[in-house]
């Protein structure tokens, strides 16, 4: 679906503008908001904390009728469960530290 997006830029907090085939995304730390465009042949991933707007000319309403509660507890879980192996990993294998 294409879009165009109007974000500010972090550390110059400076006001953008891209345009693009719109997706959404989950980063290690932060939900983007990515454009794929096709003038430069790249992607552009912008935090969702930083999008002022998105404007579209179409709606694909499928990807707006999610269960964004779903999505949370799965991510929650998802993160905790990568966090327990972490924890297994850092005491080698053991299941209790001592």
């Amino acid at each position: 679906m294409k879009a165009k997006i109007e974000y500010f830029e972090t550390g110059t907090k400076s006001i953008k503008y891209a345009e693009g085939e719109l997706f959404f995304g989950d980063a290690l730390l932060t939900d983007y908001i990515g454009l794929k465009r096709d003038d430069e042949g790249d992607y552009l991933l912008i935090p969702s904390a930083t999008v002022i707007t998105i404007q579209t000319y179409e709606l694909d309403e499928e990807l707006y009728m999610v269960d964004t509660e779903s999505m949370k507890r799965s991510k929650i879980a998802a993160l905790k469960r990568m966090d327990s192996e972490l924890l297994r990993q850092d005491n080698s294998g053991r299941p209790f530290h001592g």
